[in-house]
């Protein structure tokens, strides 16, 4: 049995803490299909790839088993970062780039990985070879299926299932946005394998078709090059008109599905050749001017004027300043080492990745830091406020500590909240754009009606 195949105390404790901490970093996690998932057979998960490490940490919060990933082989070059990587079940997956002589090198990890599957844990494999962050599936690479069929001629009593994983985010880079993931139903290697033995390119051709058309429907999926960023744009500004118009019900999943429909017919806009589409790339270019969160601007623009749910937290972040500060005070050092750290990384794919990691690694360290100078500190902070003698007990140490995670995802949750107040304030004072927005969301509404049967 290789190390992949066992799970030690370590990595399950670990596990739950990641879990706990990945979760609170989006305001919702949606989580879909988890019956497609076949028990007790060899499962290969196929995830679309867009943010690095968040992608792996998503299918690892998501699975209800261990999961063991391929990870690109350059991470492994330190020494100390190979034994991490393999400690958290990450195997070095060499390619081209990598000389052709590191190719060699994977026939380790496909023996790791055939193992792995015949001790009833899964592997994932990003089957687009690569991360962008682009809403579009990219053309797939062969290696997940060359590790399949190899797999597979080494399993003789059961057949290897490739499980499609679809993952939306509310924004690739920032926290208090949502999660979705959603596994679709798996491809059975045994309905390609004959053909392989026989004719392995057209095999290998058929599977990576398949593949795609199953991972596609599970995400937002912007073929479009000429009209991406509009696509996506109006995806959102339109996204309230069309899950009504779907007859859903409003939560994060069936606004996928109708973000999706929005692009669907905008597609078909561009294949017909429709000059409106010129039309509406200008209106959404306009109201969306330089903003890097088009997502979050159009949810908060879906209500106009001062409403009760405004008003409820414009007094909520009022009330809880003095909360907020303190939250502020205890986490400064591990929070602003998670902001730089992911400002370093800015555009480069890896910054929720390095905000993320950092935050879970560092703050845990400086907890445990403020708590062993608490006893100090506190008596002498207490005699400078109210000059009293204090000393601090067990108890209060103890209460102390506990008061720290709490207060950390208290702060994070305050600062969405601050945003959004923010956001609607801005809109409710920005009449243009309030003009820009119905423009737009009029030239979406009659493309969109051109192009949806009516039923």
């Amino acid at each position: 049995m290789s190390q992949f195949s066992k799970t030690t105390l370590f990595y399950k404790i670990l596990r739950v803490y990641t879990n706990f901490a990945y979760s609170r970093w989006f305001s919702s996690c949606e989580i879909n299909g988890v019956g497609n998932i076949p028990e007790g057979e060899p499962v290969i998960f196929a995830p679309n790839h867009q943010n690095a490490f968040v992608d792996a940490m998503a299918l690892l919060f998501s699975s209800p088993q261990p999961v063991v990933f391929w990870v690109r082989a350059d991470l492994f070059q330190n020494k100390l970062i190979d034994k991490i990587l393999r400690a958290l079940k990450m195997m070095p997956a060499y390619r081209m780039r990598n000389g052709v002589s590191n190719l060699k090198k994977n026939e380790e990890s496909l023996r790791d990985s055939v193992d792995v599957l015949t001790h009833d844990q899964f592997l994932c494999l990003m089957p687009e070879g690569g991360q962008e962050e682009k809403r579009r599936l990219r053309p797939l690479v062969k290696g997940i299926f060359r590790t399949a069929f190899a797999a597979q001629e080494q399993l003789s009593d059961t057949w290897v299932k490739i499980v499609p994983v679809g993952i939306d985010y509310g924004h690739y880079d920032r926290s208090g946005r949502h999660l979705i993931l959603s596994f679709g139903r798996p491809l059975n290697i045994k309905d390609y394998y004959e053909q392989y033995q026989q004719d392995a390119p057209h095999a290998m051709n058929a599977i990576r078709k398949d593949l795609s058309e199953k991972i596609a429907p599970l995400m937002l999926d912007i073929q479009s090059e000429k009209y991406y960023e509009t696509f996506y744009t109006a995806a959102y500004l339109y996204n309230e008109q069309m899950l009504d118009r779907l007859g859903l019900e409003d939560n994060q999943t069936n606004r996928l599905i109708a973000r999706q429909k929005v692009v669907a017919l905008l597609g078909e806009a561009e294949a017909a050749g429709d000059e409106t589409l010129e039309s509406l790339s200008m209106a959404c270019e306009a109201w969306r001017g330089k903003s890097d969160d088009v997502a979050f601007r159009a949810v908060t623009s879906e209500v106009s004027g001062v409403d009760t749910d405004l008003v409820t937290k414009i007094l909520y972040l009022l009330i809880t300043i003095p909360l907020f500060l303190y939250g502020l005070i205890v986490n400064f050092f591990p929070f602003m080492i998670s902001k730089l750290l992911g400002a370093r990384a800015h555009g480069s794919g890896f910054e929720s990745s390095l905000k993320l990691g950092s935050a879970m690694l560092f703050t845990p360290i400086f907890y445990v830091i403020e708590t062993i100078l608490f006893p100090t500190l506190f008596p002498v902070l207490m005699r400078a406020l109210y000059g009293i003698p204090y000393e601090a007990d067990t108890m209060t140490v103890v209460a102390f500590f506990f008061t720290l995670p709490i207060s950390y995802f208290f702060m994070l949750r305050y600062r969405w909240k601050f945003q959004y107040v923010k956001e609607r304030l801005r809109g409710f004072f920005d009449k243009a754009s309030v003009m820009t927005r119905e423009n737009a969301v009029s030239l979406i509404h009659n493309l969109v009606s051109k192009y949806m049967p009516h039923k």
